[in-house]
Formats: C-alpha cells, structure tokens, sequence
C-alpha cells in the first residue's frame, strides 16, 4: 500500500489501437503525471481539418523539440491562465490543402512553417498560417532545415530587431552550444560582432572552440562575470543574450557597458518575479524580454520579416544549417529526454513515420466520465448511496439508469427518482439479487446497446469479531459484493464500458476488528479491480470512509468522525475515473480518533508515513525535522540529509547512493532536474532558492551549508 496523489493532469489515453499513417489522425500528447518518460501518440478519431483563408494544411515530415515542449510535458510551463499550450513550434512537411486566398502553396509542395500560437504541430497534420509558411529549399531535407528556422528567427528577432546589434560590438551569448546559442554565434558573426560564449560542459565548451568561437567560458559558475571585464578591457559588453537565471542574471546584466542591451529569453525569472537593482540601469542599458508569441501576435509583420531575412540568408549560405541529433517520432521520450539532459549540441528533431506506414497508438480518453446519452447500471441502486450515485448520472448527463434492488425503493426514494426523471434521464429499476445467476443478465439487457458504466454500490453487512465468523456470515457480506462482481463481468463481456466502478471500504484497507467478512469481500474486490485493468478492461475500486449524508455509516458523525459529503463523494469519484485509477482509498484522515477506533492502523505503511505525530512518532523525514531544530551542528547535519534524500528521489535511487560530497554533474542532476530540486527544497525548508544558487554550491554538501545559513534562525 502506497501514497499515490492523483497526478498534474488526467490520463488523456484509453488503450491502444492501429493506426496508418497519413491515413487516419494521431497526436502526439504528454503524460498526464507530468514525466518524460512517456509521450502518447494518440488517436484522434477525428476527420481531417479544412483550412481556412489564409492557412495551409501540412503532413508533417519533422519538427523540433524545443526547451519550451520539455516545460510542456512536465507541466511547468509558465503562461498567464495557466492553460498549457499543444506541443511543438515548427514542421517541415508536405502541403495537404490550401485555404481561400492562398495562392504560393499548392497540394503537394514542400514547406516549413513556424506555428508560435500553441496550436501544436505534432501531429499526423497540422493547420499552419500561409504567411508563416516558406518553401524548403532544393535539396534539403525536411529533418535538416526545420530546426534552423525558428531557432535561427529567435536569434535574428533577439539580436537584430531587439538588441539593434551592430558591427563592431561585443554580444555574450549564454548557453551558446544550445541551438539558440549557436545560431545567436551565427547571426552574430554575419552581423559583424564578436562573440563570448558560456557554456555549461567542457564538451560543449570544446565544441565552441572548433566553431571558432575564440573566448568561451563556464556558466554554470559565476567567473565568468570576473572573466568578460578582462577580456574587455573593463568596458563590458553590449549586449547580452541571456538564458540563465538568478545571480547569474543578475551578475550578466552588471557587465553590460554603457547604453548596453539585455535581452531575456529565458522564462523563468520572469514568471518568478525576481528583482534587480534599479541602479544597475544608471548607465543608460535596457533590458527586453523575448516573447516570440506575442511578437507574432502583436507585431505579425515584424515577426514575417524576420522570417524571410532568416531564410534568405539560409538559401544563400550566410548562415549554416544548425547541427541537430534526429530521433523518430515513435521513440519522442528519448528525444524529450535528450533535451532536457542537457547534454545534446544544437537541437532535437523529432522524424515522423511514412505514409503508409503501421502504427500502434492509444485510443484517445474522453473529457468526461458520464456520455451525454449514455446508458448506465447501479447496484444496489434502490436506496443509500446507489439512489444517490442514480442522481449524480443523471445530473452528469445519462441518458438512461438502470437501478438493481431486491425490493422495492423505500417511499423517500420517490422525490429522488422523479428528481432523476426531470432531467431527462429515463430511469428503470430491475429487482433482484445481484448475487443471483439472471440479475446482471436483466440488468444489461434493460440499459441496452448504450450502456458505458457500472457502479457495484451493492452491501450486506453483517459484522461480527472474527471469533464469531460462520460460512453463513460471511456468505451473507460475500456474495452481493464478491459474487455480484463476477456476474457483472461475465454479463459485459461482449460490451466496451468506459469503466465499472466498485464500491469497497476502508475497512479492506485498513483492516476493521468486527468487519472480517466484510474487509476480506472488499480486499478480493479490490484485487480483481486490479487483474480486470491488467486485461484492458477499466475497473475503478475505491476504499470509501464513511459518507455522512447518505448511506450505512451516516452514525459515524455522531462519534466525532468527520464524514465525507455526497458532493465531495461523487467528486472525488469523478476525478478517480478521470485518473483512471484502479484502487484508491477516500476518507477523512483524523489520527487522533482512527487509531483510537483502529489502534492496528497505526502500522499501516501508508498512514505511518503521513502521521501527523498525534498517534505515532511524527514525519521523520529529515526536512520535517529541520525546522523543528535548533541552529548548530545537529540541524547542519538534518540540512545536509535533507538535500541528499529529496536528491535521491529526484534521481530514483536511495540516500545512500548520492555522497554528500559527489558533485551534482557526478549523480546525473541536470538542469531541468535542479529547477525541480529547487522547488522542492524551497517548500520543504521553507527557504529561497535559485537553481543558480544549486550550481553554484555543486554539491549537496555544500548546498547543505548554504542552506544552513540562511535559513530562518
């Protein structure tokens, strides 16, 4: 038994299917939990799109994976409603359709297209603008000229429109064996300037060198802002193309010499809200942040300009085709992967399969759990918590509930069922016992050719201590749950359900001293929730603690419990489904009164480990006990386990094998891996911190007594 909190975002597959390519649509979608150890192809099941005026329709042959779809598919890139954007900013490919009003670009033409607006352009085809759209020159491939495009547009956009670079000036380019960085060397250099580079490898850095970059430096250090004024002569450079963060920001922006121009490309300190020193500007410098979405929104004709200049100078050779690592579309984690590593020279391109070619994809899962018009079974479904489960259907949407009961609804359930009727939801009640061979037979037949969900609510509860169990107690709880299961999964099987729901208890998971028939139905319902999914067949069974309004355990609030309300039951229900979760406990988590009431719960690994300390020991995880600690050596000494144990679940590995004197370039942190070993310590220790300030302590030792100093005393 595991802690398991739902992830960032829904699972957005529903198994796997065939597809063809070029023949039937696919997207390529990020994991739900915000990992880059998977990215879905999924089906769409959608007709292919008309282009509208002015738009042309593209089968993508290649696109890039820029640092911005890394942030997408962790779910952390920062935008103003927080709704993240599709992935992928450019392709090369074939024209499929043009719009009214184009007349450049015919079916069949080779082009590339830069899409900065988050429509997506990974995907079996995309819809792009006409006026964002070039041919690719004879000759190329489509792999080789779509990385150069938009990251050659940014450069030229950062350094000629923005920063108004000019011959015979000084740009420091960060990060510079990125593709970014390089074409910034490129448009640099045709703009007639000299180059300083950082970069965060010696191998990057040795890459610099045999592009001829003559000054290049370390970034993931602070000397270089001790290095620029030498190699100048004390007067700084003019402009900055900046990509790092925090103090080396901050430290960037101090070398830039009188009427010097920064230029931010970067997204993090701006989302942030970090602070620089007014007087640092006194010298007449300006700083410019890079956003290539609202340029082309805002100023869609200087955007186009700088499109063109970029691909004119490719077309005459003024500026070099940027070198890219190429990655098949199928294999797009490892791409992912490669990028966020920080280990790759130049960019990513992503190779999409050939038309014609076979491939295995998810089936796209639905936005809601309840079809608009769909047919749904409740067990137990005549009184309690399955008449409610009855309302939550039809309020969601169904459009016909089959309830099962062995008697008939009780007189109060009449208000429900005309409450359900005035939906328009169509309500019929088949009696008899679920445990009974015919039952779930009538009941599929009565939700007929549209039934896409089962809720097993059905109960019997006959408690008793185990010393009193019979075969006749527990056949009592056993059947109408456990039985009842399996004849609901014989009676679908020529069905496709969305899901079935069950209806366990906490009792299963945490074990209940007078309910061993009932815990042990509800142990067996939660294992065969587990072996259904495993067949491809979407099974939720959820652990309920006590329901306070509705329901067998509503006496629990007089015993000081607190209950959980029919609305946060079906919502909780709702976002399981979403998740496509298999087993989950729901309850109100209230040590003082549980271990009371379940004194063995105590040893549970799940409650054991998010304990308060009311009834057990407490978190004893190194940071819960910083702050509780005294400043000396025994809280440098939590500080220093803190560091290494949030580190090593960051890796996937034990404390143990992360020395607190191993440098972190040692261990496998990168800089993607130090943003996320930031926010976590920030929120563990209650602490500012930068991933500069992390690279600048590269050890987690030394960031230890950093931390140390600066924590609250």
């Amino acid at each position: 038994m595991t802690r398991a909190p739902l992830a960032i975002r829904p699972p957005r597959t529903a198994g796997a299917v065939d597809v063809v390519a070029g023949e039937e649509r696919y997207v390529l979608e990020p994991d739900s939990g915000g990992s880059l150890d998977r990215l879905d192809l999924v089906a769409t099941g959608e007709p292919r799109p008309e282009p509208g005026p002015g738009q042309v329709l593209v089968r993508p042959e290649a696109a890039t994976v820029h640092f911005r779809d890394v942030l997408i598919a962790l779910g952390i890139y920062p935008t103003d409603d927080g709704t993240l954007p599709a992935l992928g900013s450019d392709a090369a490919g074939v024209v499929l359709a043009v719009g009214a009003d184009v007349h450049e670009f015919s079916p069949g033409d080779r082009v590339v297209s830069v899409v900065p607006h988050g429509t997506g352009t990974l995907a079996s085809d995309c819809v792009v603008a006409a006026d964002l759209t070039v041919p690719v020159p004879d000759g190329v491939e489509s792999a080789d000229i779509v990385p150069s495009v938009l990251t050659y547009l940014t450069a030229w956009h950062s350094l000629h429109d923005l920063a108004h670079l000019r011959r015979g000036e000084t740009v420091l380019v960060h990060s510079a064996a990125g593709g970014t960085g390089l074409a910034a060397i490129e448009v640099a250099r045709s703009l007639g300037a000299t180059v300083i580079a950082t970069a965060g490898t010696e191998a990057k850095r040795h890459h610099l060198r045999e592009r001829g970059v003559e000054h290049v430096l370390d970034s993931r250090t602070l000397d270089f802002a001790e290095q620029v004024p030498e190699l100048t002569a004390g007067r700084g450079v003019d402009v900055v193309l900046n990509s790092l963060t925090g103090a080396a920001m901050r430290a960037s922006l101090e070398l830039l010499a009188p009427t010097g121009r920064f230029v931010e490309i970067g997204k993090r300190d701006l989302y942030d809200g970090a602070r620089v020193d007014l007087r640092t500007f006194r010298h007449g410098i300006t700083y410019t942040a890079l956003d290539l979405v609202l340029t082309a929104t805002e100023q869609p004709a200087v955007f186009r300009a700088a499109l063109r200049q970029v691909m004119a100078r490719i077309r005459d050779g003024r500026l070099p085709l940027l070198p890219r690592t190429v990655v098949p579309l199928t294999e797009a984690a490892e791409g992912f992967k490669q990028l966020a590593s920080g280990d790759h020279i130049g960019r990513v391109v992503l190779d999409f399969p050939a038309t014609g070619q076979h491939l295995r994809v998810q089936a796209a899962a639905r936005d809601t759990v309840v079809r608009p018009g769909g047919a749904y079974i409740v067990t137990g479904g005549t009184k309690g918590l399955g008449l409610e489960a009855a309302r939550w259907l039809a309020r969601a949407g169904a459009g016909r509930v089959v309830l099962g009961g062995r008697g008939e609804p009780p007189s109060e359930a009449a208000d429900v069922l005309r409450e359900i009727a005035d939906t328009g939801c169509a309500v019929e009640i088949v009696r008899g016992d679920i445990a009974a061979p015919d039952t779930a037979p009538r009941l599929v037949a009565a939700a007929g050719a549209e039934l896409r969900g089962i809720l097993h609510t059905a109960v019997v509860l006959d408690d008793t201590p185990i010393a009193g169990v019979t075969a006749d107690k527990l056949e009592r709880v056993w059947h109408p749950k456990v039985t009842g299961l399996l004849n609901l999964h014989e009676a679908v099987r020529d069905h496709s359900l969305d899901w079935l729901a069950v209806f366990s208890s906490m009792s299963a998971m945490l074990g209940n001293a007078g309910q061993v028939n009932y815990a042990a139905a509800g142990a067996w319902v939660d294992a065969f929730a587990r072996w259904r999914h495993d067949q491809g067949l979407p099974t939720l069974s959820v652990n309920w603690g006590a329901w306070g309004e509705a329901g067998r355990a509503t006496h629990f609030a007089t015993q000081g419990f607190d209950t959980l309300s029919t609305t946060d039951g079906f919502a909780a229900l709702e976002a399981l489904l979403r998740h496509q979760r298999v087993n989950t406990g729901v309850f109100d988590y209230q040590p003082d009164l549980l271990f009371r009431a379940f004194p063995h719960a105590r040893s549970a690994p799940l409650l054991s480990e998010v304990d308060s300390g009311v009834a057990v020991s407490g978190d004893t995880s190194p940071a819960s006990r910083v702050l509780a600690e005294k400043p000396g050596p025994g809280r440098a000494q939590l500080v220093c386990e803190a560091v290494v144990h949030t580190l090593a679940a960051l890796l996937g590995t034990q404390p143990s094998a992360v020395p607190a004197h191993a440098k972190f370039t040692e261990v496998g942190l990168d800089s993607l891996l130090a943003v996320a070993l930031t926010r976590r310590l920030q929120a563990d220790l209650d602490v500012a911190l930068t991933p500069a300030e992390v690279w600048a302590h590269p050890s987690p030792g030394e960031l230890a007594t950093h931390l140390d100093s600066v924590l609250r005393h």
